[in-house]
C-alpha cells in the first residue's frame, strides 16, 4: 500500500525534553480509558544477511490468550502477571476480545536509553516525531483503537535505536469492508521512520497494513497479527529487515516490498539489502471483496509482494499456509528470485491439485491441514498462550 496519501500526519505531542541520563517518562492515553525449539541458522546461511541489528531480544517471550497488556519484562521472575481486556465484535465492528499474559526474559527494554511508558486505551494517534536515541517504549499496558478517524495509532520518528515493546492494536474497522475500502483508508497500525527500530510482541488484528517500516534495518519479534486486510508488513520503502518469531495469522498479502512510484522517485532501493524471515508462520487468509473480486467474493494476495527495486530475501525455518489460489494467479504464489538463502520451510497447500507456483527445494510442501494447527499450537505454547 502507498505510504504518501496521509503518511505525514502532524505530530500531536510536544517535543519531549529529555537528558542525556536515562529517565522515564509516562503517556497516558487522552481517550477512554513444531516441536519446541526452531533449528538455528548455519553460519553460511548468516554470512549472506548482511547489515543486520542484533540488538535486544532472544525472541522467548510469552503470551497468554490474545495479547493485550503483557507485564513489565525482568531477566530473573519467571513469575507471570496477568491482566484482561474485553471488547465486543460483530461483522460490523472490528474489535476482539482479549486476555493477556506475558513474560519476557530480553528485550530491547533492557536498554538505557529514555523511557516512556504508555498505558490506557488510546482512541487518537499516539505520534511523536521528535523520540532521542534509544527511546524504550513500553507499551505493554497499553491499547491503541485505529479507526477511520485514527489511521496511523502509533506513528513515529526521530532518532535510532528505538523500541516498541508490547501493545495492542484492535482496529475498529467494519470487518465486511472489501480491500479496495481498506486500502483506500491507507492505515497502519505501527509506522516508523527510525533506523534500527525493534517491534517486539505486539498484538495487531483489523487494520490496512499491520506494521510499516520507513527506515532500516528493522526487527519484528515475537509479533501476532491477524485480521490484516492488506501487507501483513509493508516494506515499500525496501529497508533491510529482520521478522522472527511471528505469527501472522490472517494476511491478505505476506510481506510486500512494492515502492510506489512516488517512493522510487524519491530514491529508496532496496537491491543489495537482506530482510530475513525466520521462526515464523505466515497464513493467508480469503477476505471480502478482494482485489479485482466481487464484493460478495473472498479471496487473497500472495505471499511475498515483490518488485525489482526489493531486498534480497532469506527464509528459514518457517511454515506458510493457503487454502486458495491468490486474486493475483497462481503462479504468483512462488518465492521471489531475489531469495538468495532458504532453509526448512514448510508449504501447507489446501487448494486444488497440487501447489500452483514453484518452489525452492528448501520447502516441503503438504496438504495436511494439521501441520499448521500444530504450528500454531507450538507458537502459542511457547509463548504462554492459554486456550
Amino acid at each position: 500500500m502507498s505510504d504518501n496519501r496521509r503518511a505525514r500526519t502532524a505530530w500531536v505531542l510536544a517535543v519531549m525534553f529529555l537528558s542525556a541520563v536515562p529517565m522515564s517518562v509516562a503517556a497516558t492515553s487522552p481517550g477512554p480509558g513444531d516441536n519446541g525449539q526452531w533449528a538455528s541458522t548455519p553460519a553460511s546461511v548468516r554470512a549472506v544477511r548482511g547489515a543486520k541489528s542484533n540488538r535486544g531480544g532472544n525472541g522467548h517471550g510469552r503470551w497468554s490468550s490474545n495479547p493485550r497488556k503483557p507485564p513489565k519484562p525482568t531477566t530473573t521472575s519467571t513469575t507471570p502477571t496477568s491482566t484482561t481486556s474485553s471488547t465486543s465484535s460483530s461483522t460490523t465492528s472490528s474489535t476482539t476480545s482479549t486476555t493477556t499474559t506475558t513474560i519476557l526474559t530480553s528485550t530491547c527494554l533492557d536498554g538505557s536509553g529514555p523511557l516512556i511508558p504508555l498505558t490506557g486505551t488510546w482512541s487518537t494517534s499516539y505520534a511523536n516525531g521528535s523520540l532521542l536515541d534509544g527511546t524504550r517504549l513500553d507499551a505493554r499496558q497499553a491499547t491503541f483503537l485505529p479507526s477511520p478517524t485514527n489511521l496511523y495509532p502509533l506513528n513515529l520518528a526521530g532518532g535510532s535505536g528505538i523500541c516498541v515493546a508490547g501493545g495492542t492494536v484492535l482496529g475498529q474497522f467494519d470487518r465486511t469492508l472489501s480491500w479496495d475500502e481498506m486500502h483506500t483508508l491507507n492505515n497502519a497500525a505501527i509506522r516508523f521512520e527510525n533506523p534500527d527500530t525493534h517491534v517486539e510482541y505486539v498484538r495487531i488484528d483489523n487494520v490496512t497494513d499491520g506494521i510499516r517500516p520507513v527506515a532500516g534495518p528493522f526487527t519484528i519479534r515475537g509479533a501476532w497479527l491477524s485480521y490484516v486486510r492488506d501487507d501483513c508488513v509493508e516494506n515499500d520503502h525496501v529497508q533491510p529487515g529482520l521478522i522472527d518469531d511471528s505469527l501472522f495469522d490472517g494476511c491478505y498479502v505476506g510481506v510486500s516490498e512494492r515502492p510506489s512510484p512516488a517512493i522510487a522517485a524519491s530514491g529508496y532501493d532496496g537491491r543489495g539489502q537482506l530482510v530475513t524471515v525466520q521462526n515464523s508462520l505466515i497464513r493467508l487468509q480469503p477476505m471480502p471483496g478482494p482485489r479485482g473480486g466481487l464484493p460478495t467474493d473472498l479471496g487473497h494476495g500472495v505471499f511475498f509482494k515483490w518488485s525489482d527495486l526489493a531486498t534480497n530475501l532469506e527464509l528459514d525455518n518457517d511454515v506458510f499456509m493457503a487454502e486458495q489460489v491468490s486474486q493475483d494467479g497462481g503462479d504468483m504464489m512462488g518465492v521471489p528470485s531475489s531469495l538468495v538463502a532458504c532453509s526448512n520451510n514448510v508449504m501447507v497447500w489446501l487448494g486444488d491439485g497440487p501447489y500452483p507456483a514453484p518452489l525452492p527445494p528448501c520447502f516441503t510442501v503438504t496438504k495436511d491441514r494439521s501441520v499448521w494447527d500444530a504450528a500454531v499450537a507450538t507458537w502459542q505454547a511457547r509463548h504462554g498462550v492459554t486456550p
